[in-house]
């Protein structure tokens, strides 16, 4: 049995059996469809009804969470109640000329989910497990223009705060146990998105181009950065061209640079070529790997890693990147967990 409720504040009462499905059809409203199953049956997590009615889709785009397929709707306000389940969804959409506004909340006996999107650039999302058998534990995303992406892990009361530019770089930093409540998240937002296989397809190939170095074009890259301060307009010209020429890979070198050791004229050209390389379609596995083996903070997590075979070849790539030596041992893991950001930026004086 089920109950739906709509902005117009209509109820449509219970029914008997097994089955129960209700239509209403109101101004400013939508068509709402609810099944309920009968007792006794084993059921899955209920999938959330912006998921389930293609209310929106998220994906991750340039390592951000992004919204995509929206369904165009004027404003609502929904609210479902799943009598089986003990659940319930409230979900509420804004629309105003352009721009679009979600706030959604699943409440039940297992978890608690609530989602708050707008097209102006915030996320927020926060999901509290309440299963016993996995270990009870709280998700909390928070991402807002350009800001780094905020994700704090809260479980057996010990809070972790993951920060990063890109999803991706999040999840190569945290612990097995960490990544997998953190997918578990999005998976129950983007089922579609199969985060979990298409990270481990990245760190695979990751790891295997530290165990299998190859010749990059980072002292190209390096020298045409220079050139860009070049007192000859032609020179400049010249060089941002071959830069722009470099494609996607070139957004993770650009990434680790330190931005201070730059000219404005510098700075201003190397803005302009990073914005025309950003895509706009959701990351794909080749992407991400391209734009990641140019980032020197990628390498510095996996320079920490338990694998001294592996941490030698992220600290190679490192030394390839900014083009100096780290003069540690690459032997001595408290050496390598000292190192941080700042020391891995690419300087190019």
């Amino acid at each position: 049995m089920a109950v739906c409720n709509i902005s117009s504040g209509l109820t449509i009462p219970p029914l008997r059996g097994h089955f129960f499905m209700g239509l209403v059809i109101c101004t400013g409203c939508l068509i709402a469809s609810v099944q309920a199953q009968s007792s006794g049956t084993v059921t899955k997590p209920l999938e959330p009804f912006i998921s389930r009615m293609s209310w929106i889709q998220f994906e991750i785009v340039n390592g951000r969470i992004q919204g995509r397929f929206i369904r165009r709707m004027q404003s609502r306000t929904l609210s479902l109640y799943h009598q089986e389940l003990d659940a319930e969804e409230h979900a509420t959409v804004r629309t105003r000329g352009g721009s679009f506004s979600l706030k959604y909340t699943l409440m039940a006996p297992a978890e608690h989910i609530q989602v708050q999107y707008d097209t102006d650039g915030l996320l927020q999302m926060v999901y509290e497990s309440r299963e016993a058998q996995d270990g009870s534990y709280m998700v909390e995303i928070r991402q807002q223009g350009q800001s780094d992406v905020e994700i704090r892990i809260i479980q057996s009361d010990v809070t972790t705060i993951y920060g990063s530019s890109k999803i991706w770089l999040a999840m190569l930093k945290m612990p097995e146990a960490h990544r997998i409540c953190f997918i578990r998240v999005l998976q129950r937002l983007s089922p579609h998105l199969h985060l979990e296989l298409r990270f481990k397809d990245v760190l695979g190939r990751l790891s295997r181009i530290a165990l299998s170095p190859v010749a990059t074009d980072c002292e190209r890259i390096r020298s045409l950065i220079v050139q860009l301060n070049s007192e000859s307009f032609s020179e400049r010209q010249l060089a941002d061209r071959q830069l722009r020429e470099f494609g996607r890979p070139l957004v993770g070198f650009l990434t680790g640079l330190d931005y201070s050791t730059l000219s404005a004229e510098q700075r201003t050209r190397l803005k302009r070529i990073s914005a025309n390389l950003i895509s706009i379609d959701p990351d794909t596995t080749e992407q991400v790997v391209s734009c990641l083996r140019m980032d020197p903070t990628a390498w510095l997590v996996l320079s920490k890693c338990n694998d001294p075979i592996l941490a030698r070849g992220a600290i190679a790539q490192i030394e390839q990147l900014t083009g100096r030596k780290l003069g540690l041992d690459q032997r001595d893991q408290n050496a390598r967990d000292r190192l941080t950001a700042v020391d891995v930026q690419i300087r190019l004086r």
